[in-house]
């Protein structure tokens, strides 16, 4: 059985030391099919399939937002190489902090329902009765 819990890093805009020796421009360039072009933006579009896919799990899934999916922020970043590297995140933090954003901003969306539904019935926690 499987759980969230509120162990491992606490990864946000904030605090994106907390991986020891993670180098974005390296990590990124280790992720690209050509690792010898300039990077000038993180460009989801040069990256090879693994990291792609978990990319897009990252912005469009797990951190969503309203606008530039083909670039990858910081953040976007520190999390594929988590993901990549299996370090263990906070994940609860991660999402908490996502919501806190989207009832702030604009270009943050709420894509959780269907995630959360997954989790409550994955855990066979009785959600009889209440409001889809």
């Amino acid at each position: 059985m499987t759980s969230l819990k509120s162990s491992g890093l606490r990864i946000n805009r904030g605090n994106l030391g907390v991986v020891e020796d993670f180098n974005k421009i390296l990590f990124y360039k280790g992720c690209v099919k050509n690792p010898h072009s300039k990077v000038r933006n993180f460009s989801v579009g040069g990256l090879k399939l693994d990291e792609r896919l978990v990319a897009f799990i990252v912005s469009w899934i797990l951190t969503p937002r309203g606008n530039n999916h083909s670039t990858l922020s910081e953040e976007d970043i520190l999390l594929i190489y988590c993901i990549m590297n299996k370090v263990k995140i906070n994940w609860i933090h991660t999402i908490k902090e996502h919501m806190q954003k989207a009832m702030r901003l604009c270009d943050f969306h709420y894509p959780y329902a269907i995630l959360i539904s997954k989790f409550l019935h994955y855990s066979e926690v009785d959600i009889e009765g209440e409001l889809a």
